[in-house]
């Protein structure tokens, strides 16, 4: 007899066929991804901690519609709207089937779905169900958000990430806890600037702060995310929960600013802190000494180093990233600055008349001047797929942004005879024709 893997041989018999071996090949891996997702369902069934996370970040889905429905953003999801397409995804305006009404009904149907997975997760038995059920809500709100670019921010960057690592990585306490206070040192790295300090990138007032307040309220937020926040992972109490209070504290003064979204969707993320922290209860285990001694789980480190990874992509282009926006589809997209552009084309339209054309976002200031905006608002003029004019011929495209410290408007796009040279915008290399303040 010889044995080959999975296989046993007889001397005589006839031999396995090409097929037969195929197939033995494919099992192998579907074996070993069957399971692992089941080792992900067993230790999330086991937790009761796990378990109470997992049916928060299915409420984060129920806190996505509302977010929709309050900014009107889910009118971006019709057909009837023109479409502004992520970099990877050019041809989303031929996916738009749904009328606004059946987009209206999917939202209802996502809600629903999200309120039962969450109540699947509170009870033990029904977990394998619940985890599915949280994989295909996340599947299904990646295929809306592709539908398109505006639909990006922040808050949804987070939220897959942190639901990505629930799913799929083993040891979830404790790569969720380190996960999470990255988002905040990498959030705060962002922020060392004068803009951001000064308050200049603020696009609404603080609460309780003027004048100088609003530098040390603002300065004070880059110590609270590039040094406090660690304090997440302290073992002694008092630090745990002083960090724990002042990050809470952070994210209630945010609403101010950004409204309920970003504040509601961070407690449920950071609720992972107090609940691995109490339950079982002593259970009072840092991280921050073994994280830093190389003493945790490699399955902690990967979505660590590569979420880290992708924070850094930004710095691979040239140029200012917060004007040209390269290399931040991969990274954390805060308003780090607030941007102020003049963004227009030229048009000549078939009878050979001219008129300007403005294509900003007036209603969306974090990406209002951003180039994947400006450059698709021009292509939909040539393809005929824009309501700002008609029978265009062609156009010439112009962009000019500055930060709002600085007087002086930069060039970023100046494309002449823009409609005939179907220029396409590359997201992983740097565009020649956007230019590098």
């Amino acid at each position: 007899m010889l044995e080959t893997g999975d296989d046993v041989i007889g001397v005589g018999s006839s031999p396995p066929t090409a097929v037969g071996l195929g197939r033995g090949r494919l099992a192998a891996p579907a074996r070993a991804i069957a399971r692992m997702l089941a080792a992900q369902v067993e230790e999330i069934r086991n937790d009761t901690v796990l378990r109470l996370y997992g049916a928060g970040l299915a409420l984060i889905n129920v806190l996505t519609v509302l977010f929709w429905r309050a900014t009107g953003e889910q009118t971006v999801m019709d057909r009837a709207s023109e479409p502004i397409c992520w970099p990877l995804l050019p041809s989303c305006g031929d996916w738009r089937v749904l009328t606004a009404g059946e987009v209206d009904r999917l939202l209802q149907g996502f809600v629903l779905g999200s309120l039962i997975v969450a109540a699947l997760f509170l009870r033990r038995r029904y977990v394998p169900g619940a985890y599915l059920g949280l994989l295909a809500l996340n599947v299904a709100k990646v295929a809306v958000l592709a539908l398109d670019y505006r639909l990006r921010h922040n808050q949804h960057y987070m939220a897959l990430w942190a639901t990505a690592v629930f799913l799929f990585v083993p040891g979830k306490r404790d790569a969720l806890r380190v996960l999470i206070v990255l988002f905040y040192a990498w959030a705060g790295s962002l922020k060392l600037n004068w803009e951001w300090i000064s308050g200049a990138a603020l696009y609404r007032p603080l609460w309780f702060f003027t004048g100088a307040g609003v530098v040390f309220a603002c300065a004070y937020v880059v110590v609270m995310e590039l040094v406090v926040s660690w304090g997440l992972l302290a073992s002694r109490a008092w630090i745990f929960w002083a960090a724990f209070a002042q990050i809470v504290l952070f994210h209630v003064m945010s609403w101010a600013i950004v409204d309920f979204f970003y504040p509601l969707l961070m407690f449920l993320l950071i609720s992972i802190y107090p609940l691995a922290r109490l339950w079982p209860p002593g259970d009072s285990r840092g991280l921050l000494g073994p994280l830093f001694r190389g003493r945790l789980r490699p399955a902690t480190y990967a979505p660590a180093a590569l979420f880290s990874l992708l924070q850094l992509t930004p710095y691979a282009f040239p140029g200012d990233r917060t004007i040209t926006g390269e290399g931040r589809l991969y990274a954390l997209h805060m308003f780090d600055a607030r941007i102020a552009c003049e963004a227009y084309a030229s048009v000549r339209g078939r009878d050979g008349t001219v008129r300007r054309v403005d294509l900003q976002l007036t209603y969306m200031p974090r990406i209002n001047c951003d180039p994947i905006v400006i450059f698709n608002r021009a292509r939909n003029l040539c393809l005929g797929r824009s309501h700002l004019a008609s029978d265009v011929a062609d156009l010439d495209l112009h962009l000019a942004a500055r930060h709002t410290t600085d007087p002086i408007l930069h060039d970023v796009i100046d494309v002449a005879g823009f409609c005939p040279r179907a220029l396409r915008y590359d997201p992983f290399r740097h565009n020649d024709w956007i230019r590098s303040p």
